[in-house]
């Protein structure tokens, strides 16, 4: 009764000094259905979460997050996530870094807020013009969702920019041809207060996957809500990927034996001798009386000097300078 009294004296219309304070009046009922009418009001103009945005994530970026997050195990692990809005539908990753971090086996968390400008700082020099657009931590081994300090980490980061998002990857569950990951963003804070529905998408870009009991405990569709994820490679990237498993990308970088780099070089020096001869006989017969069917029919069954002696010095070239930048770098490095 006491706050209802309150109430009534807060509204307009109400009598103060009335007898029978407890009991609304008609012009306070009025006043309570417009009050709320208004709000409702405000609360459909609010921003909603809009569940048919997109975010791109180069294959790159994926194996990077993977890594790190494998890395790390069996701790969480974060770093932030580079990139640019394309619209107002796409988020695309282009890059990704660690960042300095204070990680248990169930959270993680941010130790140096400094860290990002000046990381930011050191990639504007070398061209790189992306923007941070989120940030991404690890769960090994128990699903993808955000915790009470995920949300409070992505909390911070909406309020720099409200189309952040949190990338979360499991790298245990992730095994060949299934990667376990998800990206989220907070509902509105606005939102939860009225408890309005959520908008369905409509984009058949990306499609929602079916969250789990684990998720929906965790206040998935309550406190944040799940975004579609794609992934992209262009022919860089894909040419990467195919040679990724090869082992020959770093056979230039190990240095072997020196007598033996000298063994060989000499053999191939020796090799190109005879070559030499041939190639110099090759150019003393004079071609431009032949016609080309002549000329293949003269080469038919022969040793193709020139072709021989290219491939010769280019190898021999190739393993020379490279052994001499390994030698520079191993004389710097250790």
């Amino acid at each position: 009764a006491r706050r209802l009294s309150g109430e009534a004296r807060l509204l307009p219309g109400a009598r103060a000094g009335c007898a029978d304070a407890g009991k609304p009046t008609m012009e306070q009922i009025m006043a309570m259905m417009q009050q709320h009418q208004g709000m409702a009001q405000a609360g459909g103009n609010l921003p909603q979460p809009d569940t048919a945005e997109t975010v791109q994530i180069s294959s790159f970026c994926l194996l990077k997050m993977l890594r790190h997050g494998r890395a790390g195990v069996p701790f969480e692990v974060m770093g932030l996530m580079l990139g640019d809005w394309v619209d107002e539908y796409t988020v695309k990753v282009m890059d990704v870094f660690a960042m300095p971090q204070r990680g248990t086996s169930m959270s993680v968390e941010a130790v140096d807020e400094g860290y990002q400008i000046e990381m930011m700082d050191m990639l504007k020099p070398t061209g790189r013009g992306e923007v941070v657009v989120g940030w991404y931590h690890s769960h090994p081994g128990w699903d993808v969702w955000l915790s009470s300090v995920d949300q409070a980490t992505q909390e911070s980061f909406e309020k720099l920019n409200a189309r952040c998002v949190a990338v979360v990857v499991d790298p245990i569950l992730s095994v060949k041809g299934k990667v376990v990951i998800d990206a989220f963003r907070l509902i509105p804070k606005q939102v939860m207060a009225l408890d309005l529905p959520m908008r369905q998408t409509t984009s058949v870009v990306g499609h929602l996957k079916k969250p789990t009991i684990r998720q929906r405990m965790h206040g998935l569709g309550k406190m944040y809500y799940s975004m579609p994820v794609s992934f992209r490679k262009n022919e860089l990237e894909e040419k990467m990927l195919r040679n990724f498993d090869r082992l020959e990308w770093v056979r230039g970088l190990r240095m072997g034996s020196f007598e033996d780099a000298d063994t060989l070089a000499t053999k191939r020096i020796k090799a190109m001798l005879p070559l030499l001869d041939a190639y110099a006989e090759e150019v003393k017969v004079d071609e431009a009386a032949e016609t080309e069917e002549q000329a293949a029919v003269r080469r038919a069954g022969k040793v193709d000097a020139r072709r021989d002696l290219l491939a010769t010095s280019h190898s021999l070239m190739g393993d020379t300078i490279a052994r001499c930048m390994g030698t520079m770098l191993s004389t710097v490095v250790f």
